[in-house]
């Protein structure tokens, strides 16, 4: 009989990358839904001020409360006194996705160094206009399919070639892109949570 510990050890150092991957997508679905719902008075990111002065940063929110006081006040809807903040609630994982996102401001730049959340904001600041870059929206183009199809149709390792030297399609709407080699590493790692749902 094999010992318990090194058995216990080896589980959890090969599941590490996939709960960090899973932590990662988390974490850019709820910036995802921060930048739709909250940016117009809050600022999201780690640094700069909220463009409404009474509403703090969420770097700011990060330090004062804990995931489970996160995840329950967007479950039950964010009703401040703040005439301007509007009383809304979210769906659990959306709430958890939320929270996760906030808290991931705490501790600095934790959110910029991940290839995820990269892929995540370099295919919303260039894609997002017209198709969906999340696991569940509809596009807002009708005729461009949401990338969770895409990654079903081409693995994204298939598609580091025209990511790097630009997509060109029989689209005349669809702008060509060509993306940096870390910029097209990260835009792989962001679809293979999408192909991984």
């Amino acid at each position: 009989m094999k010992p318990l510990l090194p058995l216990l050890a080896a589980f959890f150092l090969a599941s590490a990358p996939a709960l960090a991957q899973d932590e990662a997508a988390k974490i850019a679905e709820g910036k995802r839904l921060a930048g739709i719902n909250c940016t117009k008075c809050h600022n999201i990111e780690a640094e700069g001020e909220s463009p409404l002065t009474d509403a703090p940063p969420f770097r700011e929110i990060a330090k004062n409360y804990d995931e489970m006081e996160l995840v329950d006040g967007f479950m039950e809807g964010l009703a401040v006194r703040h005439p301007l903040m509007p009383d809304w609630d979210v769906t659990e994982p959306q709430a958890e996705e939320l929270a996760a996102f906030v808290l991931s401001l705490g501790s600095g730049a934790k959110t910029a160094s991940d290839p995820v959340v990269q892929g995540f904001d370099l295919l919303r600041a260039n894609c997002a206009g017209c198709h969906a870059i999340d696991a569940d929206s509809r596009s807002p183009e009708t005729k461009a399919p949401p990338f969770r199809d895409v990654v079903k149709r081409y693995d994204p390792s298939a598609l580091e070639e025209a990511l790097a030297e630009g997509i060109v399609t029989g689209h005349e709407q669809m702008p060509q892109f060509a993306f940096e080699p870390e910029q097209v590493t990260a835009i792989v790692a962001y679809l293979d949570t999408l192909k991984a749902q």
